[in-house]
């Protein structure tokens, strides 16, 4: 453990850019992991029916954000299925996961960051400057490097869910 009470003030600088760049480093890699997963939804989403509206995806595909794939993907294993069958509860609590990763990633992409040196986590504030009471959120390295685990989590599960109850 260092000791930071007696840390000079470059000493303190370096903590900080340190933590910076660690931090710079995790929310770049949690873009490339949403990415993926936002891929995997488009496909999921895609191939509903076996793919037999895959010539009219394109059309559509611009205007689908996550929050809208998670809840079509939903919606198809609820008429694929049936609501409270086994299969459909299944893809339901994979939506509360998926839904968890895209708000944490949509609060990471639109706030506002700054770095805590001596603790050695980032600092997001979700809501814009001068509003009242301002949304704070902390960020552990370790809670950065999880939200990429779980990206790719949550990918997984989609994947397993296809090949288990193809929708």
């Amino acid at each position: 453990m260092e000791d930071i009470e007696s840390m000079t003030a470059r000493q303190m600088l370096d903590r900080r850019m340190s933590a910076e760049q660690e931090a710079s480093l995790l929310i770049g890699q949690i873009v490339f992991a949403f990415s993926r997963f936002v891929q995997s939804l488009h496909l999921c989403v895609a191939w509903h029916d076996e793919g037999k509206r895959l010539s009219y995806y394109p059309e559509i595909a611009g205007d689908l954000m996550a929050a809208k794939l998670i809840r079509l993907i939903v919606d198809q294993a609820r008429l694929r299925f049936g609501e409270g069958t086994d299969r459909y509860m299944k893809y339901g609590a994979w939506s509360e996961r998926a839904d968890r990763v895209r708000i944490e990633r949509n609060i990471i992409m639109h706030s506002t960051w700054s770095i805590e040196a001596y603790g050695r986590h980032a600092i997001a504030v979700s809501t814009p400057v001068l509003v009242e009471p301002a949304e704070v959120h902390i960020y552990t390295m370790e809670r950065l490097a999880g939200i990429i685990t779980e990206c790719g989590a949550v990918s997984s599960e989609l994947s397993r869910l296809r090949h288990h109850y193809p929708l």
